[in-house]
């Protein structure tokens, strides 16, 4: 009899974790089809992961940073947020830039401002540098946000910095991703706590998890990379902490990447991002004024928005903005990515510009770090290159930077691959930088790169790879 009542409950639990899917999974319908297949050929183990990571984690998690939201938008009313972070309105938008905007204001949680000066930031080294300078000269608070920091002589460098503006009396606030920051110590902070300083774990797992080859496939992760000296000087984009960001790693020698230095109101959309996450995080809600200053009035003249996306949004921002800017693009759409798992909507787009006679070119590693989430890129390449899409393999290491350049009117620096999981499952951070200035000097980026990469006009026939190839297409949306 009890076999009989046990049996029953399981059946109906796996009955009703499909009828979840199938009722209220909104998003991807190739997901939904993927987790269905799940519970369907692997029972047990489809069912502890549908209910440790699939939807009813994913409603959890949304709920809670949804309210995350709305009490930190609710603190800085009062600190007339808005109007600081948006600066002077500009008057002369190109049209394709006004439309861009309309949506990215509608989905992002921050404003765009015009009169910022922007400065992009090529590889490890230049972007330390440019850190160091800028957190050696705050003078009221210093906020750093990564998903990797090593515990090697690079994220120890930054943690000797970051002890040294504590000690001088500076507000000192570190979050670090609990998969992604896995490898740092427990200690590891220590000094920083002792000289007054604050640090912070985002979604902390079970230290078993942050050990398994597959880490950086759990769901739900913060990727976002941030630093944010005295509300004024701000950094993101693709590089984290470690000894690899500077082509230290014999594994993957060279790394490509890139990087963006703000200086103006957008900053404080950087700012707001980094308050939501430390809420999240550590149940600190930081509202106070001082760290939200009256942008100065001649920082520059470009014009930035700062778009966040994560899974706690109806709409996902980043892919929204992306496929609407591949749409408006007429001339030339240059993306670098080192993970290409595009949604249908970013394919469709994607491939609508090639077909439209736009420049559509695509650079990717050669030499992946991930070979499985390669193989599943591989299997999107040939309707691309059919559609006239450009593809280039990376050959002078490994190209890390995620960037877009549309036409002479947009550029994107950010922590978002063109992939479904940037999209859909973790925290990511982009800023569009509008303009032919921003557009121009990644265009000549993307050109030097490559001169260090190597068309790609086919994919491998052999079968075993064509079956790799479906197998990882199948799961892409798990990827």
């Amino acid at each position: 009899m009890i076999e009989i009542l046990l049996s029953a409950t399981a059946i109906a639990i796996h009955a009703g974790a499909v009828l979840s899917l199938l009722l209220y999974e909104r998003r991807q319908p190739s997901a939904t089809l993927a987790w269905v297949l799940a519970l369907i050929f692997l029972p047990f183990v489809g069912l502890f992961l549908f209910f440790l990571v699939g939807r009813p984690a994913s409603r959890r998690i949304a709920g809670r940073y949804a309210e995350v939201v709305e009490r930190v938008e609710k603190a800085l009313e009062a600190h007339a947020f808005r109007a600081k972070a948006t600066g002077r309105e500009p008057t002369d938008l190109d049209p394709r830039e006004d439309s861009l905007l309309r949506l990215t204001q509608r989905l992002s949680s921050t404003p765009s401002s015009h009169c910022n000066h922007t400065e992009m930031l090529v590889d490890g080294r230049a972007t330390y540098t440019s850190m160091a300078e800028a957190v050696a000269g705050a003078r009221h608070h210093v906020h750093v946000e990564f998903y990797i920091i090593q515990p090697d002589e690079t994220g120890q460098r930054m943690r000797e910095l970051l002890v040294e503006k504590a000690e001088q009396g500076v507000q000192v606030r570190v979050l670090c991703d609990a998969v992604g920051s896995g490898n740092l110590p427990a200690d590891f902070w220590a000094a920083l706590h002792a000289a007054g300083g604050q640090s912070g774990w985002f979604r902390p797992v079970a230290k078993i998890l942050t050990r398994l080859p597959f880490r950086d496939r759990i769901d739900f992760r913060n990727h976002r990379k941030i630093v944010i000296t005295d509300g004024r000087i701000g950094f993101t984009g693709g590089i984290n902490v470690g000894k690899e960001y500077l082509g230290l790693d014999p594994a993957l020698g060279e790394w490509r990447d890139t990087h963006v230095r703000i200086e103006g109101p957008a900053v404080l959309g950087l700012q707001k991002v980094f308050v939501e996450d430390w809420l999240a995080a550590t149940d600190e809600l930081l509202a106070d004024e001082s760290l939200f200053p009256d942008p100065d009035d001649d920082c520059g003249t470009d014009h930035v928005q700062v778009v966040d996306s994560g899974p706690d949004r109806v709409w996902s921002p980043i892919e929204q903005a992306f496929a609407h800017a591949f749409a408006l693009s007429r001339d030339r759409l240059w993306i670098t990515s080192p993970y290409f798992v595009p949604s249908v909507p970013v394919e469709s787009a994607l491939t609508a510009a090639a077909l439209r006679g736009v420049d559509v070119r695509l650079l990717v590693p050669l030499r992946p770090d991930k070979g499985f989430v390669m193989m599943a890129a591989e299997s999107y390449f040939p309707n691309l290159l059919r559609a006239g899409v450009k593809i280039f393999q990376y050959e002078r290491g490994f190209v890390h930077a995620k960037t877009l350049v549309v036409d002479d009117w947009l550029a994107t620096i950010g922590s978002a691959n063109m992939d479904i999981r940037s999209f859909h499952l973790n925290y990511e951070l982009d800023a569009f930088l509008f303009g032919e200035e921003p557009a121009s000097q990644l265009a000549e980026q993307f050109e030097r790169d490559l001169a260090s990469a190597r068309p790609l006009t086919a994919v491998s026939s052999k079968i075993h790879r064509r079956l790799l190839r479906a197998g990882a297409r199948m799961l892409s949306p798990l990827l």
